[in-house]
């Protein structure tokens, strides 16, 4: 094989009764990557806004952590933060994989990102305005994500995540095979 084109005109695909799987792994690995990109867009934001670079991971750590991330002489926030936002991010980079993988409507580049910008966004509005908005302040007494964070920043690094999960679920999105499985008959069953 010299080229990528012979390796893609080749390659196998992936049984039908496995699609589940295989495109919830490649979600799942797409979602850690895009929750990676998403932490480094935050640390730039807040750079760029001249505060402290981890500020905006302290604000997401209150969640778990209240007013105690805050804190700068507390370094806990980053453990939490990170592992909030990659675990959070797998398990939606899979729903989407799931959700748009396969489809015909989804065939061209533009548009299976721009489903991921869309996917983004809508994880955006639905975690700080129907869910943050009433239990941050149920669990901590106040909405440190919704009063800390502007608005842009949240929705260009949600945006941003949902890009790069798509960019990344992009190149396997037809890899299930359309056809039946083919069951053996000679196997004896008692």
């Amino acid at each position: 094989m010299n080229s990528a084109v012979e390796w893609l005109e080749t390659r196998t695909y992936v049984s039908r009764q496995w699609r589940a799987m295989y495109f919830g792994t490649i979600g799942a690995v797409a979602g850690f990557l895009g929750s990676l990109v998403m932490i480094a867009a935050d640390i730039v934001a807040a750079q760029a806004m001249g505060k402290s670079p981890f500020m905006m991971l302290r604000v997401y750590a209150t969640l778990t952590e209240g007013a105690g991330a805050l804190s700068l002489s507390n370094w806990t926030f980053f453990l939490s933060a990170f592992v909030m936002h990659l675990a959070l991010g797998s398990a939606l980079g899979a729903i989407f994989a799931l959700i748009i993988s396969g489809r015909s409507r989804y065939q061209n580049a533009g548009h299976y990102l721009s489903a991921g910008v869309v996917f983004g966004l809508l994880i955006w509005i639905v975690n700080f305005y129907l869910l943050l908005s009433w239990i941050q302040p149920l669990i901590n007494g106040r909405e440190y994500i919704l009063s800390a964070i502007p608005w842009w920043v949240a929705a260009v690094t949600h945006a941003l995540y949902g890009l790069t999960v798509a960019a990344v679920c992009y190149p396997f999105r037809n890899d299930v095979s359309h056809e039946e499985p083919h069951r053996r008959t000679d196997i004896p069953i008692f």
